[in-house]
Order: C-alpha cells, then sequence, then structure tokens
C-alpha cells in the first residue's frame, strides 16, 4: 500500500481491519495486531496523507491514535445504529469502514475535497 494513493490505502486497509475483525471476532484483538512495523505502516500512511494536503494534522503518531480510537468505537456501533443508518450503502461493513474513514479524515483536518475523493473510490 506504499505507493497506492493514500486516500485509497487508508479506505483499503479500513476494510481489511473490518473484514478481519468481522470474520475472526475470537480470535482479532486490535492490541495484539499492533506490532512495530503496522505502527510504522500507520504512521507511513498518515505522513503521506499530510504530504498531499488530505490531512492537516502533522503528527503521525497522532493521526495513528485517533484512527485507532476511532477504529475501536466504529466496530462497537450496532448494526442498527442511527449513525450507520445514514450510510448510503446497506452493508453494515462498508457503512463501518465508510464512517470510519470520512470521520478519521475529518478530525485529522481533512478538506472537503478528500472527502469527496472518497466516494469516487
Amino acid at each position: 500500500m506504499e505507493t497506492a494513493p493514500p486516500l485509497i490505502a487508508l479506505h483499503r486497509l479500513t476494510e481489511i481491519v473490518f473484514d478481519l475483525k468481522l470474520s475472526h471476532r475470537f480470535a482479532v484483538q486490535l492490541s495484539a495486531a499492533i506490532t512495530p512495523a503496522v505502527l510504522d505502516g500507520l504512521d507511513l500512511l498518515f505522513a503521506r496523507l499530510r504530504d498531499t494536503g488530505a490531512i492537516t494534522a502533522v503528527d503521525p503518531a497522532w493521526c495513528r491514535r485517533v484512527y485507532l480510537a476511532l477504529l475501536h468505537e466504529v466496530h462497537d456501533l450496532p448494526a442498527d445504529s442511527t449513525t450507520l443508518a445514514s450510510s448510503a450503502t446497506g452493508d453494515e461493513t462498508e457503512a463501518k469502514v465508510d464512517l470510519l474513514v470520512r470521520a478519521a479524515l475529518g478530525a485529522l483536518g481533512g478538506s472537503h475535497d478528500a472527502t469527496t475523493a472518497l466516494s469516487l473510490t
């Protein structure tokens, strides 16, 4: 994912994480999966997002912490949450992916153009 456009990489990463968490609920714990290599990869992704102007937050470690906190909260939303019901998709996982990516970009100073570009992916 180091060469993919960073917005696409963020969206794809989020899809992969939710797919893993849903298909391996009993085995996948977020804290167990956070290795130094994963931390470095997330920091690189958020630095790339900043460099392209998709976000304004300057500290990749802060961005990572925000993303992971939002990941936990979005993952725990019930399927009938009104927050997810506002998504254009009828698929729970895709609604969670969309919510997490948009919330993370917004929290990290993402521009309207960056979140609009996601609808093109």
